[in-house]
């Protein structure tokens, strides 16, 4: 009796957590890989070496992400305002997976929700190392545009903070890795949810 109870919890805990183990794991990887970025060069969050299994995940989820970033200069760009067109790439990234979550959220879609909420922990990180090259505009721009095109140097010397870029990326990489903790964490939103049909079978 007591090994059935075990294992029921076991695969209880398991069925709940199971992204979660996930996500911790690929934490590790995407956290000292973004530290790195902002402590020492650009170059960690362009080179670093994952391992073989995680590295097919983070090269889907790190180009889906530039697919938006770029469709966003396009879709603000409409507006005519130059401001607002720069800020577009970062604003869509992180726009498409708060909405995602949001939708999720609603309609009782746990894994969607916390993938998805992850997923804007991300690309918070991903837009910190940016921000972090704002100075030296290392980063290789895509279609090998020129420094000049770099957006958060333009963001922020138009806004008269560039002085203060390097407290930006980290501010907002504090932000996303508070963002990924609520991802990790997602799983205890469930627990009044279930505790509540629990109650509602019982009477």
């Amino acid at each position: 009796m007591n090994r059935k109870i075990d294992s029921d919890q076991i695969f209880g805990f398991l069925k709940k957590w199971w992204l979660s183990i996930l996500l911790v794991f690929c934490s590790w990887f995407i956290i000292k890989q973004f530290w790195w970025a902002l402590r020492f060069n650009v170059f960690f969050a362009v080179n670093y070496d994952h391992v073989a299994l995680f590295n097919i995940l983070y090269f889907l989820m790190d180009n889906l992400t530039l697919i938006i970033h770029e469709a966003g200069h396009t879709i603000f760009g409409l507006f005519g305002w130059r401001f607002l067109t720069i800020l577009g790439g970062t604003l869509l990234q992180m726009l498409i997976p708060f909405a995602i979550f949001v939708v999720a959220w609603i309609n009782k879609q746990q894994f969607t929700a916390q993938f998805s909420l992850y997923w804007l922990g991300f690309c918070w990180l991903d837009s910190a190392a940016y921000c972090a090259d704002a100075f030296l505009r290392q980063l290789p721009l895509i279609g090998n545009l020129p420094k000049s095109a770099h957006d958060f140097n333009n963001m922020l010397s138009m806004t008269g903070l560039m002085d203060s870029y390097k407290t930006i990326a980290w501010i907002m990489f504090g932000i996303g890795i508070l963002i990924l903790l609520a991802g990790i964490l997602w799983p205890l939103t469930q627990k009044e949810e279930a505790e509540r049909i629990n109650l509602d079978l019982k009477l």
